[in-house]
């Protein structure tokens, strides 16, 4: 059982918070003729919507496959949905939290994307990729002490098989900083 008490529960609510949520929950299942009490209680047990209700690995990859899809062709908001609706589903995914990150810095909200990287790389510390993001983000904000961590950490945790765009850029924005600190 999770204790609501614990403020990295589930929901990420305050205990009393988290009970009109599940109350609310219940009674919009209700009108579908489904007990959403129950699932609502396995998500708290298992902190997984995707167990409580019974996704297959096949749906959630199906699902990644089309918020990649919709964010190629310019869809944004749409793989924001895909991407938060998979987060909830799965929040144990780094890559959907980077993705979500992305659809956030797409549309301006650096706050919430530097929040997603940073559940993204506490999800795998040893990922290079939100470091990647951050550094993008803080370069663009001339924030460069910050720019320079993120950096750092990005070297220090790539181990050079990201995607070449992302060394290209990365090389570029590692150049400009250096430019800029002298």
């Amino acid at each position: 059982m999770v204790d609501l008490n614990d403020d990295r529960n589930p929901v990420g609510l305050s205990p009393d918070a988290t009970k009109v949520a599940a109350q609310v929950f219940a009674a919009c299942t209700k009108k579908l003729g489904v007990d959403g009490s129950k699932i609502f209680q396995s998500f708290l047990d298992t902190g997984s919507f995707k167990e409580a209700l019974g996704v297959t690995d096949a749906a959630i990859e199906g699902l990644y496959g089309r918020a990649h899809q919709q964010f190629r062709i310019g869809q944004y908001d749409r793989a924001e949905e895909i991407f938060r609706t998979l987060c909830a589903l799965d929040r144990s995914r780094s890559d959907f939290w980077v993705g979500l990150g992305i659809c956030y810095r797409v549309r301006g909200d650096d706050d919430a994307a530097l929040r997603m990287f940073d559940c993204a790389a506490k999800l795998v510390p040893s990922s290079a990729i939100p470091h990647f993001h951050r550094f993008d983000i803080f370069m663009r904000q001339e924030k460069w002490a910050a720019a320079a961590r993120a950096c750092a950490a990005f070297e220090a945790k790539s181990d050079g098989s990201e995607h070449e765009n992302i060394g290209k850029t990365f090389a570029k924005l590692k150049t400009a900083l250096e430019i800029r600190r002298g």
